[in-house]
């Protein structure tokens, strides 16, 4: 399975020199080139790594890789200016795992993102992915895939599957959903949030193999 990079880099000449070189490289590669349409594509999509310039038009490069490791632990590399040490330090507080000072060798990145790639795989608890059916679920990262394909799945959705994947193969009570989202219990927000989770993972949703409904009760996430 190939990796997916996004690039988020307002040099035209940089940004197609680097997708250039990672797809022959064998990588999945996205670009973008400014801060307002990386956030949009962070909603939709997960990356296995983002790269990520400091300074882009509509917004900072900090504040994006801010963004990204409030969502997940998806591992970033910052580009930065020779002299920026202080924006550096900044980024890598802020959760940014390496750096590449610009100039560079698109080789040197390359490898900075394989060791990047590997050390995540190794620190990866294989006990965090929740297998139901053709679907895979990391707890840590997570990410919901069928295949090599990302299901998106929308912030409510996604909590849902959270909490049903860490008690999988047990009842969840409807009260225990109701409080954990909305603090009270509001059983028809949960209700719809189950529905719209069975629209995009079963085959057929009125008759579901994954979710299923315990009567009176609440929902069971049923594993492989």
């Amino acid at each position: 399975m190939k990796n997916s990079i996004l690039i988020v880099d307002d040099d035209k000449r940089l940004r197609e020199l680097l997708e250039d070189y990672l797809i022959e490289k064998k990588f999945k590669v996205h670009t973008c080139d400014d801060f307002s349409s990386a956030e949009e594509i962070l909603t939709y999509f997960i990356f296995d790594l983002v790269i990520v310039d400091r300074m882009m038009p509509g917004g900072d490069g900090i504040n994006l890789i801010r963004i990204i490791k409030k969502k997940s632990s998806t591992p970033v590399i910052m580009l930065t200016a020779m002299g920026e040490s202080a924006k550096r330090i900044e980024g890598l507080k802020i959760g940014a795992d390496d750096y590449v000072a610009k100039p560079f060798e698109p080789e040197e990145l390359y490898l900075r993102i394989n060791n990047l790639l590997e050390l995540f795989d190794q620190n990866f608890d294989q006990n965090e992915i929740i297998n139901f059916g053709d679907y895979f679920y990391n707890l840590s990262t997570l990410q919901l895939k069928k295949g090599d394909k990302n299901i998106y799945l929308t912030e409510g959705e996604d909590k849902l599957l959270n909490y049903l994947a860490i008690k999988k193969n047990d009842i969840v009570l409807r009260e225990e959903l109701a409080e954990k989202e909305y603090n009270e219990n509001e059983f028809r927000k949960i209700d719809v949030q189950v529905t719209r989770l069975r629209q995009k993972i079963e085959k057929n949703p009125k008759r579901p193999i994954y979710i299923k409904t315990i009567r009176g009760k609440g929902y069971k996430l049923i594993t492989n």
